[in-house]
Formats: C-alpha cells, structure tokens, sequence
C-alpha cells in the first residue's frame, strides 16, 4: 500500500551551489512524481561524518511520521561500503554505513534495519562509481515512497556502524567536555547536557564555563546578555552547553574548533 505521507528530506554535503542535490530531486520526483522532497541541509562540510550526524538528529526528527531522511555524506563512496535503511522513531532513515546515524540512534528508538542487498535495487551496472546520491540513494528513496516495504531490499545485518563519540566526565569539581559542532554562526556546540549540570547545580547561572582554556563566565539565558564582541556560554535549543561570541564568532575569537576541552564548574 502506498504511503500517505510522501515526503523526503536530503542531508548531504553536495554543497547548494553544485548540480548535484537538483539530480538527486529529479530522479527521486521522475520515479514519485507526487513526493514532496524537503533539504535538510547540503553544507554538512566535506566528508565530515560527525557533522552530518550532529545536523541530522537537530532536524530530522521534526518531521511527520514516515518521512524518509536520504542521508548521502559518504566518502566511501563506490567501494563496498553498505548502505542501509533503517526506521527510527517511525521514520525512515537511508544511509551509507559510514556511522552518519549514531546520534540518532542514540536518541530514538530502532525500530527495523536492513542492508541494501537486493540487486533488483542496486543498478551496480548503471550507477556512477562516485555519484550513489542519483544512482543509487535517489531510485532507492521513491521505492520507499512509493511503498516498497524495506525487508524487501535485504537482510537485517549482526551489527551496523556507530562513531566512538567522547562522552562528558565528571570529576568532584567540574564536567569537563568538547566541543562536537561548530555551526554557521561559529557557535561552539559542546556534549554536555544541560540535565547533566542541573543535577549537580540547580541554579545553572550560577555555575561557570571555559573553553579551549579561556574562561567564558557564567551560564546566560541568551548571547545578548554580554555586550557585543564578549563571549557567553548558554544552554542552547539543543540543550546542550554552548560557547558564542554575541554578534561575533567564537571559533575565532577563542581559535577553538571540534575537540575544544569545555568545563564546567559552580
């Protein structure tokens, strides 16, 4: 039976200057002419697996129920890399098994997962060695629009990737993290849940954070409670500890990037 809700996303890091996301539509309309396909985003930086995991699950689980995510950063691409389809939350998830769904396994629950295995949907004589996106992913995407069940593409597999994220420490003093992401505004975002720091401080602005070695001052409600140019730590929509510089760009002004120490301390 075909699916009500006939909407797709695309994550990539085609980039929104390049032809490639625009094929990558057109195959998906040309084969379901009725899909809706919706862009997360194509900036997720070059290769950079994490990064695309991080802008996934801030988006993707917004959507309607049975959405199907294409999630194409995948520098394997061509080589026997897998590509699964797995449902999350009761959408659905096709992506290379590169470990670009680790966060959203890690907060929504998995449902079924199978590995692209059935050559009646792997055109392997037709497809591109380094453009799976159009050839590959997009054909797939409108099958699963168009109501194809994803048991039919394959078997579920024993074990599928995930990244070795870092997780945050406590020590009897402080939460000491890093940063995972810096988004487009230079915005430092760190692993340390806000729930982690309120059950040790529940009066979280009276609590104080440095990043890449440099105090940032107390937890603020938001970046314009500093004067313009000064850095603040927030809790940010994610809920999670965050580093800025009002009106300014903290990757710069602390020369920090991934993998930048946080800590936090009352």
């Amino acid at each position: 039976m075909a699916r009500q809700t006939l909407l797709a996303t695309l994550t990539t890091d085609f980039g929104t200057a390049s032809p490639y996301p625009g094929a990558v539509k057109g195959v998906i309309l040309a084969l379901c002419p009725r899909a809706q396909v919706v862009d997360i985003t194509h900036d997720v930086p070059a290769h950079d697996v994490l990064a695309g995991a991080f802008i996934l699950v801030q988006s993707a689980p917004f959507f309607p129920p049975e959405t199907v995510h294409v999630v194409v950063v995948d520098p394997g691409v061509g080589t026997q890399r897998r590509i699964l389809v797995g449902r999350f939350g009761g959408q659905l998830y096709l992506f290379p098994d590169n470990g670009i769904i680790t966060l959203v396994a890690a907060r929504l629950p998995l449902e079924q997962l199978v590995v692209v295995r059935n050559p009646e949907y792997l055109p392997a004589a037709h497809a591109s060695g380094t453009f799976h996106g159009r050839d590959i992913f997009a054909p797939l995407a409108a099958q699963l629009l168009n109501g194809l069940p994803p048991d039919n593409l394959g078997p579920q597999p024993d074990t599928y990737t995930l990244l070795d994220l870092p997780l945050p420490r406590e020590t009897p003093a402080e939460v000491v993290g890093q940063v995972l992401y810096v988004d487009p505004f230079g915005n430092l975002v760190s692993n340390i849940p806000a729930e982690m720091l309120r059950d040790r401080w529940p009066e979280l602005q009276a609590v104080r954070v440095w990043c890449a070695g440099r105090e940032v001052g107390p937890l603020q409600p938001a970046y314009g409670f500093v004067q313009p140019g000064q850095p603040v730590a927030v809790v940010n929509s994610m809920d999670v500890v965050e580093v800025g510089v009002n009106r300014g760009r903290a990757a710069e002004t602390l020369n920090a990037g991934v993998g930048a120490v946080v800590r936090v301390a009352g």
